[in-house]
């Protein structure tokens, strides 16, 4: 990159007090569309992001550490999602994969094949994007599917917990028609 120029001008009188604090925004714990009964895959860890809205668009918070300890950032990408698509089934058997879902609409499905896990055999169903942004963290051996139910092309933000090494993908997949996962897709 070639910086094109390099302009010093006298500063009016302007100094930084003359800015103005940001308003606090609230904060809500409470997983959107999620109530205390249902049963979340043990492991699988979901928050709802905070936004902050003004007239220029839609400022959204990813992951933070002011909440929770977490896992140091090793690896982030973003995934553009064509409409009607779908990325299913897959699972990794050494990363967590910790998604953000901030635009579109997307459906996500979770299945626990972990045979000791308390939840074994569970799905979790949700739905993410623009209307309910969500950080949903995926544990390994969770088999998960994500579906653009939109009429647009969509993305999303992957921020696994190991970086990505194409000489050893830490990646299983399985066709997203295969009988043996009980959901479908097309219902």
């Amino acid at each position: 990159m070639k910086v094109e120029a390099i302009i010093k001008i006298p500063v009016p009188e302007l100094s930084l007090s003359d800015f103005i604090l940001d308003k606090p925004f609230e904060v809500s714990k409470k997983p959107q569309g999620l109530s205390s009964q249902d049963c979340i895959i043990s492991g699988v860890k979901l928050l709802p992001l905070q936004s902050a809205s003004d007239h220029r668009g839609i400022l959204t918070e990813l992951i933070t550490k002011r909440d929770a300890i977490i896992e140091e950032i090793v690896h982030v990408y973003q995934v553009l999602a064509k409409a009607g698509s779908r990325r299913a089934w897959i699972y990794h058997l050494q990363h967590s994969d910790r998604l953000a879902f901030t635009n579109g609409v997307f459906r996500i499905v979770l299945y626990d094949l972990r045979t000791k896990s308390p939840t074994y055999g569970v799905i979790n169903i949700m739905v993410a994007g623009i209307q309910q942004p969500l950080y949903l963290e995926i544990p390994p051996c969770v088999v998960h599917g994500v579906h653009n139910m939109g009429n647009v092309d969509a993305s999303y933000i992957n921020m696994p917990t190991k970086f990505w090494d194409p000489l050893k993908p830490d990646k299983f997949r399985l066709h997203e028609k295969d009988p043996r996962v009980p959901f479908n897709f097309d219902l």
